[in-house]
């Protein structure tokens, strides 16, 4: 070629002003750290960021975190040939779209059910009774009111939030991820537990809920039970997950099916069980 962009006049003249502004301006955001490489791995950082949950212990505390596991559920969609893995964590999803302009935790991030089970700031939640957020150390019984609040690690002074279900109006599609934080704290973020079996729930009400034991988590103001939406998998920023809601499933016996059966895991040797 004659000609070439360090030629300085016509076209080539303006691509090479061009191709010399744009790395001038890679530069500067490389600078101010904001680079979608750089703002995706503080992403990763802050909701990968490996955390320990409560404590060694039979039971679940206030005060101290805890996972919210589906144990009976298939950690990813069924693939012929391959081993089954099982277990789903509860977990805050931040968009693709969204990394732009958010690094960390935020009002409105959708809640997913995620099979990386591993205990890390997205996936970890304070459990806190209803009526007393002071309350630590006691045991949680059946029947108790509690919320699931969302620390936020990289700013410890910004203001806590809440998991919380915004039932709709209209009748909702299959696909719909109902389940969001919060930063206000009403009646839709209260959550409660029933044994696991009908005819055990009269009479466990009003004992402590223990950390390995399979049980029901329903939202007070819909009267329906947590469940997983596993047909409703999708390719996340943290890779595959399915959704989660709240709904009852029950079989023609009376009782809920493994949609609706969780844990609540305090401890890493807990999940060793299932």
């Amino acid at each position: 070629m004659t000609y070439n962009n360090s030629v300085l006049v016509g076209n080539w003249a303006e691509e090479r002003l061009k191709n010399e502004y744009e790395f001038k301006l890679f530069l500067r955001k490389r600078e101010r750290r904001e680079l979608l490489l750089q703002k995706s791995r503080t992403l990763f950082s802050h909701l990968l960021k490996e955390k320990s949950l409560a404590i060694s212990g039979t039971y679940v505390l206030y005060g101290f975190n805890v996972q919210v596991v589906a144990s009976d559920m298939p950690a990813k969609p069924k693939v012929a040939g391959a081993k089954q893995k099982y277990g789903l964590a509860m977990s805050i999803l931040v968009r693709e779209r969204q990394v732009d302009y958010m690094q960390n935790i935020s009002d409105g991030c959708l809640m997913t059910l995620s099979p990386i089970l591993t205990p890390c700031c997205r996936n970890s939640f304070l459990i806190v009774s209803a009526w007393d957020e002071h309350k630590r150390g006691d045991q949680m019984k059946y029947g108790d009111e509690f919320l699931l609040q969302a620390e936020n690690y990289a700013d410890p002074k910004a203001p806590p939030l809440y998991v919380r279900y915004a039932p709709a109006s209209a009748p909702e599609p299959k696909d719909r991820m109902p389940l969001r934080l919060s930063a206000v704290r009403d009646s839709n973020c209260r959550f409660t537990t029933m044994p696991l079996l009908p005819c055990d729930r009269l009479e466990g009400l009003g004992s402590p809920v223990k950390t390995s034991a399979r049980l029901i988590i329903k939202n007070l103001v819909a009267d329906k039970c947590l469940c997983v939406m596993n047909q409703n998998w999708m390719q996340t920023f943290f890779g595959a997950e399915c959704g989660v809601n709240c709904a009852n499933y029950i079989d023609i016996h009376g009782r809920n099916t493994a949609e609706n059966l969780f844990t609540l895991v305090s401890d890493v040797e807990t999940k060793t069980k299932y």
